[in-house]
């Protein structure tokens, strides 16, 4: 009966958990830590274009951009603020109704409402707008040039540990090479075929190949843990990558050079469309300081009321006439014979003046025009404009050392493939070279009639051709894959 207890218990916290879990935030945190362990390259460039942080700081400078160019052409609406203040006083004041000073406590509240619009402003408002838009543009190729330069860094270190494999895959061999020659050499020994030497000299190659092993395994875990940081992955210690066929160098003839890709590439490139931006964008700089020597027109109003607590009743209507007697003298100057005559007024009606009554009766507007004429300011302006003018010549610069870097990049990159290609080449004869001298000397070795020095050496050749025509190739197809996507080509393998 407990147990039975115990399972419906367990049973409806496990459904309780399971509605706690709503299938949102099961998505959420596998988008956050995803648990896929192998990557194919597509898989690892969608993924670092959407996860890394550099293209994430990018979009953010692209926003920027985006609202300052927005805030420009808002510049040119007109410009609304309303204040208000409230004062208390205590002692000698005027008396707003009567003008006369008394000794009394007075409160004043003031409301206002101020407009400007510009009219003319040497036309800086409208060359704003055009530059603002122009640095906007720039930033889009930013972005774009930074999405580039992540792409290019993926494929760079997903070749990376690719190359390390290969290299740790052939260090491997080369140990297992070296244990089962130890062996034969120890055989040997007993036998008394060869020196106790050899047997030392076998067993030192055997330290020398686990310490290749290490270093390419430590090579393949940093390119790994450099590719994981591009993605913005963590936690992830068995990370894989899914190996591409990759022919061999001398199966491919480039059949373009330098000159072409530049030629292609300066025509699609960002960055270069982003140095002529702002080229641009500081031609328009000029103008907009160059506006500052001009005369500003601005139309302004503003609108105003108070309310003062003294002013308490006002007069809403005359009232009726009233007419009553009063002694104006005496006649001979005595109090028994007084002169009277008759005098007629109004009787006032009055009401509370009220808070909002008051702020309605003592409203006051008016409008203006403002004309601002530059005389003399230090040659701020002019300064500014010299400062626009000498900008405008460094952007300008800037454009050309742009094309000159993206020139040199291609042509080392086709320089390096070019010589990766033939060191493929040379290299893969040499290999056949170095493999048929170490077969000899392993069997000159094993039969006694060849020392371990010599051994070792013929060995280390054909080992180091090995490591050597790997390397080749893999810096071929980089560089290759490089000057593929400058002429707009997908990076594909």
């Amino acid at each position: 009966m407990v147990d039975q207890s115990k399972k419906i218990l367990l049973a409806a916290m496990l459904c309780a958990g399971l509605l706690a879990y709503s299938p949102a935030q099961a998505q959420t945190q596998d988008q956050n830590k995803p648990q896929k362990t192998t990557w194919t390259l597509q898989e690892c460039v969608e993924y670092g274009l959407q996860n890394n942080l550099l293209l994430k700081q990018s979009g953010l400078n692209r926003e920027l951009a985006f609202i300052n160019a927005k805030q420009a052409r808002n510049n040119v609406l007109p410009s609304v603020n309303a204040s208000t203040s409230y004062s208390f006083n205590s002692g000698l004041n005027n008396d707003p109704t009567t003008g006369v000073l008394v000794n009394s406590n007075t409160r004043t509240n003031n409301i206002q409402l101020n407009a400007n619009v510009p009219i003319f402003n040497g036309f800086q408002l409208h060359n704003s707008i055009k530059q603002t838009y122009l640095n906007y543009q720039a930033s889009l190729s930013d972005l774009e040039k930074t999405q580039n330069d992540v792409l290019l860094n993926i494929v760079s270190q997903y070749l990376e540990i690719i190359l390390s494999d290969e290299l740790l895959e052939a260090a491997k061999l080369q140990l297992a090479s070296s244990k089962d020659q130890a062996a034969r050499t120890q055989k040997l020994f007993q036998a008394g075929s060869v020196a106790e030497n050899n047997v030392f000299e076998i067993n030192s190659q055997i330290a020398t190949d686990e310490v290749s092993i290490i270093n390419a395994q430590n090579r393949r875990d940093i390119a790994a843990v450099n590719l994981m940081q591009l993605l913005d992955l963590q936690n992830l210690p068995d990370f894989k990558v899914v190996k591409p066929d990759i022919k061999d160098p001398d199966e491919d003839v480039i059949a373009f050079d330098a000159d072409n890709v530049f030629d292609v590439a300066q025509q699609r490139m960002p960055e270069i469309k982003a140095a002529d931006l702002r080229a641009k964008s500081a031609l328009v700089g000029i103008r907009v300081s160059q506006g500052a020597l001009m005369p500003q027109l601005s139309l302004g109003a503003n609108f105003n009321t108070a309310h003062f607590n003294l002013l308490t009743d006002r007069v809403v209507d005359p009232g009726p006439e009233v007419t009553t007697i009063q002694t104006i003298g005496y006649v001979d100057g005595g109090e028994k014979y007084p002169v009277k005559t008759a005098i007629t007024r109004r009787q006032p009606v009055t009401e509370d003046y009220t808070y909002f009554t008051q702020l309605q009766d003592n409203r006051g507007i008016g409008v203006f025009l403002n004309l601002s004429i530059p005389v003399f300011n230090g040659f701020s302006a002019r300064n500014g404009v010299l400062r626009s003018k000498i900008n405008h010549k460094n952007a300008v610069l800037n454009t050309e050392i742009t094309r000159n870097q993206l020139r040199q990049t291609i042509q080392q990159s086709y320089a390096d493939a070019v010589a990766a290609q033939k060191r493929f080449s040379a290299m893969k004869k040499q290999l056949e070279s170095f493999q048929l001298t170490f077969r000899n000397a392993e069997i000159r070795f094993n039969n006694g009639v060849l020392n371990s020095t010599d051994y070792n050496v013929a060995r280390n050749n054909f080992t180091r051709a090995q490591l050597d025509l790997i390397q080749a190739k893999y810096e071929y197809t980089f560089r290759l894959k490089v000057l593929d996507f400058y002429q707009g080509k997908k990076i594909t393998f």
